[in-house]
């Protein structure tokens, strides 16, 4: 009977190593597979810093050997974007196929099935992408809406003039539309705030448009929404195939 629990003790002991080596293994694959992964992003997109690559779905040996990646996400900050920088972008891929082969070989085919991308621009860098004329603008969150602040000067005077602007998509561009405007603090017709604006040589009332034509061909961007720092610009990554090599 001892010889029996001794023998059960060395088994389950057994077990447990192999389980901690083979978790082990699991998390050093996971985080050298990720390294390379930021590391080749950053090189490709040029970013200061290496994004955040996350896979989530369970053991990453086992997702290796099925060529199935599940919930895949990557964050990065600082993304160019022609003459913007996007301030923040994430991705979420639901499943990423790549067989184990094609990876080891650098040739073959990766299917990225239908995800999600967001991403945020900072009021400074939006600001710094529209005609402003000589004026200096500063754009703060009012609710759902933007207000554009500034200080025009008139004949030796200055006033203070804000514009409430409604921010809107147009396919792969940002839209600051005027809605209304106040004058000294007191709330005036937008006809009065273009006189004071034509008069400091700015064109302001049709509205200002920042192009996000350096967004990737795979993002179809569907949605808009103001955050406390800028605009987040939300829609849908296509699902697609890329060859190896």
């Amino acid at each position: 009977m001892a010889r029996s629990r001794s023998t059960l003790v060395r088994v389950v002991v057994t077990l447990v190593a192999l389980a901690v080596v083979l978790v082990g293994a699991d998390l050093a694959a996971r985080a050298w597979a990720t390294g390379r992964a930021e590391q080749e992003l950053q090189e490709r997109l040029a970013l200061p810093r290496p994004p955040q690559v996350d896979l989530a779905g369970g053991s990453f040996l086992w997702q290796a050997l099925r060529g199935r990646y599940e919930d895949v996400t990557v964050t990065a900050g600082q993304v160019p974007a022609g003459d913007l920088t996007l301030d923040e972008v994430r991705v979420r891929l639901p499943a990423v196929h790549a067989p184990l082969t094609a990876l080891a070989s650098g040739s073959g085919t990766v299917d990225v099935q239908a995800g999600t991308f967001d991403a945020d621009v900072g009021f400074a860098e939006l600001i710094e992408q529209v005609d402003a004329g000589p004026l200096d603008v500063v754009l703060t969150r009012d609710g759902d809406d933007v207000r554009a602040a500034t200080t025009v000067r008139v004949l030796g005077l200055s006033t203070e003039l804000s514009l409430t602007v409604q921010p809107r998509l147009d396919g792969d561009a940002v839209q600051l539309v005027p809605v209304s405007a106040e004058a000294a603090g007191q709330e005036v017709p937008l006809a009065r705030a273009r006189r004071l604006l034509d008069a400091a040589g700015v064109d302001a009332l049709d509205g200002w448009e920042v192009a996000l034509d350096e967004v990737p061909g795979e993002v179809e961007l569907q949605d808009l929404t103001v955050t406390d720092e800028g605009v987040r610009v939300s829609g849908a990554v296509l699902a697609t195939s890329t060859d190896l090599g």
